[in-house]
């Protein structure tokens, strides 16, 4: 099992500090706060611990765009008809993968800023900005929190990963992308189904600018969010008090972090547990949690359809058409 889930003593470590706070504000009955600020804490911890104090804080700041992504998901769908929002959806992420694409950092960015984009989809503008301001907090307290780290020297193989990572079609990805927000957004509001900002969610998560970390990585993650969903259910059903909630979400929390490098997908599972705990702790029958946790699974995995098609499928696809030959080579001088 170690070779699949990776433990650091200093992940581990900086999360179970990281945690505190939240710990104590779910104990103390504060719930929705206290798991928010343990979600804000993932955004920031998820990037290790930066070799520099002055790029901790950068961190935390960055970190900070998983909140403001959501409060910007909720004002468009709130303030917009369906197809001005799936329209509005599919510019934003055309336009952030041009601006990411200019960094190797700046596909990282696009992981954090966009799945986030969709989380607020389900949210009213009001419960979104609170919950930003929860998870604004617990971005920069991670930050501040790995300060008490020595500094090391940065990894020389971190710039080269990251533009691993990047798109070999920039403009191609910015459209596969936008049309993934676009069609999870349209086909769960347009058919009414239940919950419709998790199908946007799961699609969000899924799909990757490099096509194998959506294919097989893409399923792993999708099934990673199933099981995520599934704890809760279990969890919730369980009618814990607050201190026993607090303890649950921060284990969850610490595991979610400290095996952050593992080759399992934890980090999908961590954060399924951790929203829908938020969106399904106080739902007061039995039955009635079973039935939005179906709803939830369902549109995971028609989310996740919806980002291995465009993801996976088309982009297959047109690696094999469009692509397959340089830009500017004719018949004749492709025959042999």
């Amino acid at each position: 099992m170690s070779e699949y889930v990776h433990f650091t003593r200093d992940d581990v470590l900086h999360a179970s500090l990281g945690v505190i706070p939240a710990f104590f504000l779910v104990a103390a009955g504060h719930l929705t706060v206290g798991v928010a600020f343990a979600i804000g804490l993932l955004p920031t911890s998820l990037m290790g611990i930066a070799p520099r104090r002055k790029l901790r804080l950068i961190y935390g700041v960055v970190g900070c765009l998983f909140g403001v992504g959501i409060l910007v998901g909720a004002l468009i769908i709130n303030a917009t008809d369906i197809f001005e929002t799936a329209l509005l959806f599919f510019g934003i992420c055309f336009l952030a993968t041009l601006l990411a694409s200019r960094r190797p950092v700046g596909t990282l960015l696009l992981g954090i800023l966009i799945p986030s984009l969709g989380i607020g989809t389900g949210y009213s503008t009001s419960k979104a900005a609170g919950l930003t301001l929860a998870f604004m907090a617990g971005s920069l307290w991670s930050s501040l929190v790995m300060m008490p780290w020595p500094e090391s020297t940065p990894d020389p193989h971190v710039r080269s990963r990251l533009a691993a990572m990047r798109p070999r079609h920039v403009k191609t990805y910015g459209v596969l992308l936008g049309l993934t927000a676009e069609t999870s957004i349209f086909v769960g509001h347009f058919f009414d189904i239940p919950y419709p900002g998790w199908i946007a969610t799961a699609a969000m998560l899924v799909i990757r600018p490099v096509q194998d970390m959506t294919g097989w990585r893409g399923i792993g993650r999708a099934v990673s969010t199933i099981a995520g969903t599934i704890l809760v259910i279990i969890v919730l059903s369980l009618s814990l008090t607050h201190v026993e909630t607090a303890v649950v979400s921060a284990v969850i929390a610490v595991l979610t972090i400290g095996a952050r490098t593992s080759k399992l997908y934890v980090t999908p599972f961590g954060t399924a547990f951790l929203i829908l705990t938020i969106e399904l702790y106080g739902v007061s029958s039995a039955a009635s949690l079973q039935e939005v946790g179906r709803h939830r699974i369902v549109n995971n995995v028609l989310g996740a359809f919806i980002a291995l098609f465009y993801g996976l499928a088309v982009s297959w696809f047109l690696e094999r058409t469009l692509f397959r030959h340089p830009a500017g080579t004719t018949a004749s001088q492709r025959a042999p």
